[in-house]
């Protein structure tokens, strides 16, 4: 194992997370190699003119294998290794703090993370999650299909009763729709803002949006 990947294995373990199996490792590893190398061809070739076999030729893999990892093309854009980290960090958030607070601080744990770790790669992926229509379509059944597990987990973790769902789901979805809006001010000034800056102003711009809001009961 080369040193950098243990820098990277190490940067992983110090995000508060239970240590990773040496198999959980190893596929995570495999997984950024291929990514790796699909984001080198879309930048050379184009998204829609680059495909799986232009993938797994790249990867050194057969296609069957890539999609073994990957059911889609439009994965490999979407994965990071923090989408298996979600629920080891909702564990570690004290139990008393709010649904809100705790889903707000995961989504900038993880963010960050990835900003630290690789900014070009996290800009690379951002850049096609805005400019091609297939990944910009899949993002949004990931989106909604992970607001609705964040949701039912963060209930089931914290014993919340069956009438905060709504509730829960609507913190999820603006939590993670401010992300997106700070996602895309910092791929439109090419990776030159802050981006963790810009999920912060889009995070309080959130909340003062919604502090502005009257509750239906009370409309006149």
């Amino acid at each position: 194992m080369g040193a950098g990947t243990r820098d990277d294995d190490a940067q992983l373990q110090g995000a508060g997370t239970r240590s990773a199996t040496p198999r959980e490792r190893r596929r995570t590893r495999t997984m950024r190699t291929i990514q790796g190398e699909a984001l080198r061809l879309f930048a050379q070739r184009g998204y829609e003119q680059t495909t799986v076999d232009d993938i797994a030729d790249a990867a050194d893999i057969s296609p069957r294998t890539f999609f073994r990892y990957f059911p889609t093309k439009e994965d490999v854009v979407l994965w990071d290794e923090y989408d298996a980290m979600i629920w080891d960090l909702l564990d570690q958030r004290p139990d008393d703090e709010p649904p809100g607070e705790a889903m707000r601080a995961i989504t900038r744990h993880t963010i960050e993370g990835l900003y630290r770790r690789d900014p070009e790669r996290l800009l690379a992926r951002n850049r096609l999650l805005f400019s091609a229509p297939a990944v910009r379509a899949r993002f949004l059944d990931f989106a909604r299909a992970g607001v609705e597990l964040l949701s039912a987990g963060f209930a089931a973790r914290r014993g919340l009763p069956r009438e905060d769902d709504l509730k829960l789901q609507m913190t999820a979805a603006a939590i993670v729709d401010a992300a997106a809006a700070a996602f895309d001010r910092w791929q439109r000034s090419d990776g030159k803002a802050d981006l963790m800056a810009l999920l912060d102003e889009a995070t309080d711009a959130l909340i003062a949006g919604v502090g502005e809001l009257r509750p239906s009961s009370s409309r006149s």
